[in-house]
């Protein structure tokens, strides 16, 4: 096909993906990649510049511009013209906040320039390039290459030396993907996928929400391994023969099984999608997204678990070309039942840096991140092999995690990383979130047989204390709205009668589905105040799960918000958190009828039958652990704690019940 004479190319399937993000999310810089060089030394700036021109000129993805016919998108490569690029003199200080400037800019998608170069002065001694593309033309590993070629051209300029040509073309991947679609091995790929998906795996997250509902504005946590952590990856992967990739994929399996209680765990993570010399000599868009799945069985060693996530990555490697999308849309068809969105909420990737050194200049090169991101959370592991740094980044999305949340995050995975390298023979029910020194301090409190530690209390009556001692102060806060101590206790009280009203009482089971606000915190109150324990139950799980939590807890009564009342198919007594008829009664304390060895909650965790399992919790268990641990922490009333965690996970009642009691 052509336009005014010139070739229009269809997009490549990797390129197809972005094109849906970007559809999803116009306008931002959700699908830009940034590399900032910093070059510490004297710079010639024209033959900087030059070799700039040569890499534009030997790599056709710099010259790709995007356009659209009749709604279809294609691509077409303009001829080379030598270019002229920004460079500017700045204090060191104003070049931090140029690269803050550039960061949230993003690049025209259609009959535009899909990348940009930024030159940045610091002195005679100091250059910095902020060098931008766009997704839908290049990948991380095209960044690094292009940075390496200007440099590899920089010097052979500055030497008078020739540089050699480069006989590699983005446009010819177009033809090897066509060839591919047409092969056996297409086949045998898209087979293999839905095998591995031939039942669907739930989507895990650490937060309840609408994926469609929620904003792309991110920010990223950084964590630099210490020279032990380092070494000790480094020296963990090379004794048991792993990838490092595969040490951090396993770890990442570990802590979202830990955090969520799930068993059946699905990661997305980047492969190269380079199978020839030509393609890993490339700049252009071939990274495919992959969904891995694994079984986190906790008694399982870890070492054992490690080769089985190797095993399966070197499976996963031989049918990476097969396209995501592609994926999801076989999915789509082999689950009609189901509505499949995406396959996973959380990635990691690990990248290896490696810079062309010159001997005139000092290079560091670094990713940037653009303030955007699509998925719950993105762990980038990037190893600068030259400089002997390894780093951790946390891309968050900002309306799911605040910084104290994310920080959380990095530092719980950084613990498990620590005891995978000490106890590789342990198993994983063995391995903590917490570290070491943080364990020792747990022992001796658990330890303290003299603590003041109210042993003969409940929940509820704990609470009910603070509601004296602090009837005014605030109990719980949600977006705008604000309960003391007095009226959570009143209006859990109100609800607490209603529920005894159905029959409620000591250790009987009583659903709860709600989503994070007040009412959640009321409900679980009131019915433990009535007496009986509560099983909270995801609004975001399948209606099967939540059908079968409900059936097989034996829950007479369910707590839900009214606009849940579709979610739940329930024989039994539903009460709406919303309804103010269910807060008629009176407000007055009741008699507790509870002791400490009585049920306070049921959790269900994922099962290796496919079947979830019911965890029996007692309020005993809830009261030794918050007051055996409270001087590990430095909180007091001034301090607001996050729910960070859904209500269904064990984390949570550390967060809700350290908050409120």
């Amino acid at each position: 096909m052509k336009n005014n004479n010139v070739p229009l190319f269809p997009l490549t399937q990797p390129q197809q993906r972005i094109w849906y993000t970007e559809l999803l999310y116009p306008n931002r810089t959700t699908s830009t990649i940034i590399a900032i060089v910093k070059i510490t030394g004297r710079i010639d700036v024209n033959a900087l510049k030059q070799a700039i021109n040569k890499v534009i000129e030997q790599s056709d993805s710099f010259r790709i511009r995007l356009k659209t016919e009749n709604g279809v998108p294609y691509q077409y490569v303009r001829d080379y013209e030598e270019k002229d690029f920004e460079c500017i003199d700045l204090s060191k200080e104003q070049a931090e906040q140029r690269m803050l400037e550039l960061r949230s800019i993003p690049l025209e998608l259609l009959e535009s320039e899909l990348h940009r170069f930024v030159m940045v002065r610091i002195g005679d001694e100091e250059t910095w390039i902020n060098f931008k593309m766009h997704h839908i033309v290049s990948d991380g590993i095209s960044m690094n290459l292009a940075v390496n070629e200007i440099m590899q051209h920089y010097s052979n300029i500055i030497r008078g030396n020739s540089s050699p040509r480069k006989d590699s073309s983005y446009i010819d991947f177009i033809q090897v993907e066509h060839d591919y679609e047409q092969s056996e091995r297409y086949q045998k790929d898209k087979d293999y996928w839905l095998a591995k998906f031939g039942t669907m795996p739930e989507v895990i997250s650490l937060k309840s929400y609408n994926p469609l509902t929620v904003g792309t504005d991110a920010r990223v946590d950084r964590w630099m391994l210490d020279d032990e952590q380092h070494h000790g990856v480094k020296a963990f992967c090379k004794e048991h023969q792993i990838s490092i990739f595969t040490f951090f994929l396993s770890a990442l399996y570990i802590y979202m099984h830990k955090v969520t209680n799930e068993q059946d765990v699905a990661i997305g993570t980047l492969y190269a999608n380079r199978t020839t010399k030509k393609e890993k000599e490339t700049v252009g868009m071939f990274v495919s997204t992959v969904a891995t799945r694994m079984l986190v069985e906790p008694e399982q060693e870890l070492l054992s678990f490690l080769k089985n996530v190797a095993k399966e990555q070197a499976s996963i490697l031989r049918h990476q070309r097969y396209p995501y999308n592609k994926i999801v849309q076989d999915l789509r068809e082999a689950h009609r039942n189901q509505d499949v969105q995406r396959l996973f909420g959380v990635s990691i990737q690990y990248r290896s840096v490696s810079l062309f050194r010159t001997d005139e200049a000092v290079m560091h090169g670094n990713q940037d991140y653009t303030g955007d991101s699509v998925n719950d959370f993105d762990i980038h592991v990037l190893d600068f092999v030259d400089d002997g740094k390894l780093f951790v980044d946390l891309y968050y999305r900002t309306q799911l995690f605040g910084e104290h949340e994310a920080k959380e995050i990095i530092r719980q995975f950084v613990c498990i990383l620590e005891h995978m390298i000490r106890s590789p023979y342990q198993k994983i029910s063995e391995l903590s979130l917490i570290s070491e020194e943080e364990q020792r301090r747990l022992i001796t409190a658990f330890n303290d047989t003299d603590a003041d530690y109210p042993r003969e209390k409940t929940i509820h009556e704990l609470f009910e204390k603070q509601a004296e001692r602090h009837p005014d102060a605030v109990a719980v806060e949600y977006e705008d709205e604000r309960l003391t101590y007095r009226e959570l206790n009143e209006r859990a009280n109100r609800l607490a009668r209603t529920l005894r009203n159905q029959g409620v009482g000591a250790d009987q089971l009583v659903g709860i589905m709600a989503e994070r606000s007040p009412s959640m915190v009321i409900g679980i109150l009131a019915i433990l105040k009535a007496g009986g324990a509560y099983v909270p139950i995801d609004p975001e799980y399948p209606e099967e799960r939540i059908r079968y939590m409900l059936d097989d807890s034996g829950a007479g009564v369910l707590l839900l918000q009214a606009h849940l009342r579709d979610k739940a198919t329930f024989a039994g007594v539903c009460l709406f958190l919303d309804d103010e008829q269910t807060y008629a009664a009176d407000s007055a304390s009741l008699v507790s009828v509870n002791q400490p060895n009585d049920l306070a909650y049921v959790i269900y965790t994922s099962g290796t039958t496919g079947k979830p399992k019911g965890t029996l919790i007692a309020h005993k268990n809830v009261v030794r652990l918050l007051f055996n641990s409270k001087n590990l922490f430095d909180f007091g009333s001034s301090d607001t704690w996050t729910l960070f965690h859904s209500f269904c996970f064990d984390f949570s009642v550390w967060e809700m019940y350290g908050a409120l009691l």
